[in-house]
């Protein structure tokens, strides 16, 4: 599905789970907000409490939505959610404060996976970078980006909420190829998805990669034509083969 000479006129990436760690940070920036509403007298349970509220809530939602993260689905939102199930009263000044915590801390804890300057510096070697990223949130997915010392590093980011089409839609994956003035069918999408990734990616005419942060074997049920790594290091080896 590459070019003629087996090299591509772009390569994309995920982020969250492919680039960036989904595990690290994201349970201490929800504890982060449980522990300024202790500060505030509004939460007298441990902080760490009212982040197993959070997850109960996201977790809620996301099996209502067939486990993709909805567009609507905002910090300011998930928060709501879970002081009502908490049956907790901020004022609105109290509860910017509280988004904004988690913000900050969450892309203050933003970490890179091992591996990503290799994989980056190998997907060089073929042309254009770009990211395409399911969030709704556009400007905390950038502080991310920046948080994890990513930035810089695309010639294109893509997020959802932004252009306003969701993984596994083709379309995202086609305006962020046209944007880049190169054909889908000469891209390759790396991704740890594997509905909004990868089968999204062969979707748009892309090839497609998955790689999984917990170096899983590969899913026995995988699409023989998608490309399988275990790690970031891989991939780079693969790009580096092409």
């Amino acid at each position: 599905m590459s070019g003629s000479n087996g090299r591509f006129a772009a390569v994309f990436f995920d982020l969250d789970g492919t680039l960036v760690s989904e595990r690290i940070g994201v349970r201490e920036a929800r504890t982060a907000v449980g522990a300024r509403m202790i500060e505030l007298g509004v939460w007298d349970k441990p902080a760490s409490a009212f982040a197993d509220t959070i997850e109960m809530v996201i977790g809620g939602i996301m099996e209502d939505n067939n486990w993709q993260w909805p567009l609507w689905l905002h910090a300011e939102e998930w928060l709501k959610r879970s002081l009502d199930v908490a049956d907790v009263q901020v004022s609105d000044d109290e509860f910017r404060e509280l988004a904004d915590i988690y913000r900050d801390e969450r892309s203050d804890r933003a970490t890179a996976i091992d591996g990503w300057p290799e994989a980056l510096a190998a997907a060089r070697t073929h042309g254009p970078i770009g990211l395409i990223t399911n969030f709704n949130d556009g400007p905390m997915q950038r502080e991310k980006i920046r948080g994890a010392g990513l930035d810089g590093q695309f010639d294109g980011v893509y997020i959802s909420g932004e252009v306003g089409v969701w993984k596994p839609e083709p379309g995202i994956f086609e305006h962020a190829a046209q944007d880049l003035g190169v054909e889908p069918s000469d891209c390759v999408h790396i991704g740890n998805n594997v509905e909004s990734d990868i089968m999204g990616a062969l979707s748009a005419g892309m090839s497609a990669l998955l790689v999984e942060e917990d170096d899983r074997e590969r899913p026995p049920s995988l699409d023989p034509r998608v490309v399988w790594c275990s790690d970031l290091h891989g991939v780079a080896e693969w790009l580096r083969s092409r």
